[in-house]
């Protein structure tokens, strides 16, 4: 199917570019709780604005939510570096078995994601919990969903 075909089947199916919701992805948060899930990409990323982070991607194995990602951030801003290079540093030695130097830690962007993607495969037990607040200066309500990892329960 070319583009053109695919424009015209989208249309056919009902969207509408001037009404249709774009701005939904069709995936929602996970729920909080417990889930088993595989270690499958390590990657350093840059916004356009600049901001770095550190993201894991986990794919979920648990039944009803099978193949779904979660995408662990360890954002590098300066009001979240300490916590987010420890909480970061704690995990690759407890949950992935991979020990990190300060020199790794130096060079974030090539030697951690190096070192982390030797624990490709590995399955953890990922934890969510949702903090929401309110934005002070526009009264909105904001939410974000915090994680917990920890080596995998034996069976």
């Amino acid at each position: 199917m070319n583009l053109k075909e695919l424009a015209q089947k989208m249309l056919n199916e009902g969207f509408n570019p001037n009404t249709t919701n774009v701005d939904d992805s069709g995936y929602d948060n996970l729920p909080d709780g417990v889930y088993d899930a595989i270690l499958e990409d390590v990657q350093f990323r840059v916004s356009e604005k600049g901001t770095e982070w550190l993201s894991l991607t986990f794919t979920i194995i648990n039944e009803g939510y099978e193949n779904r990602k979660y995408f662990a951030n360890y954002w590098l801003t300066e009001k979240q570096l300490e916590q987010n290079i420890k909480k970061l540093w704690g995990h690759a030695a407890q949950v992935f078995g991979v020990e990190l130097t300060v020199d790794d830690i130096a060079n974030i962007e090539t030697a951690v994601v190096e070192k982390l993607q030797t624990a490709l495969g590995t399955q953890v037990e990922l934890e969510l919990k949702t903090s929401r607040w309110k934005n002070k200066q526009t009264g909105e309500m904001k939410e974000f969903q915090n994680f917990k990892l920890s080596p995998a329960a034996p069976f």
